[in-house]
Order: C-alpha cells, then structure tokens, then sequence
C-alpha cells in the first residue's frame, strides 16, 4: 500500500506564468485556466500514475491539491463524500480539509506536505 499525500501550491490568476507552472501536470489544463478568473471548483484523474488533482480558485488566487497514493476506486468515493461535505455551511477546501475527509470517509492516514 502506497502512502497517500497531499502537496499544495498556489498562482495568482493574473500572472499566467505561475498558473501555467501550477497547472502544469494536471489534466485539461488549458480548458481550467480559462475558467479561473472567477470563482471555481475542478477535480481531475491522471491514470498513467495515479495523481489526482483539486483546483480551486476565487477568482485571485487558484490554489491546486495534489493527492497521490490513492486508487482510482478511492479517488471516485472521495469525490462522491466530497460533495456532502462541500455543500455545508463555511465549507473551504484546504489540504487538511481533504485530509481530515480521507482520514473520515476511506479510513487512511494522510501526510500533508508542501
């Protein structure tokens, strides 16, 4: 069993360079930086090696989360409990939001890193 762990980095949307640099690996990255000038939710599944991808931006800053670790049969649970969790009042994803819910809902330790 691999170790499951959430890295976290953050572009401002207005300097395309860091949001190419952060984007860079994830999946339709191109159809997600047309839309991060506005508030905005995105996840996405990298197969070849098992990397899933959350993005999310105010509309200023685009902050994107990636869960390594994870099993696609996982990731689908993780989203699906997800959005209960993310229709509740004051909601913010964060890494150790996301963290706190695989920790909650697939019952695994998770290492935050940066």
């Amino acid at each position: 069993m691999s170790e499951t762990r959430i890295t976290s980095a953050q572009a401002l949307v207005a300097d395309s360079a860091a949001l190419v640099r952060l984007l860079e690996d994830v999946p339709d990255a191109g159809e997600i930086c047309v839309e991060l000038s506005k508030p905005y939710f995105t996840r996405r599944w990298r197969h070849s090696d098992r990397h899933s991808f959350w993005i999310v931006s105010d509309g200023t800053r685009a902050v994107c989360h990636t869960l390594t670790g994870l099993e696609l049969d996982e990731v689908i649970a993780l989203w699906l409990s997800f959005d209960d969790y993310r229709r509740r009042p004051g909601f913010t994803l964060s890494a150790s939001s996301l963290g706190r819910i695989i920790e909650t809902e697939l019952g695994l330790t998770v290492e935050l890193g940066e």
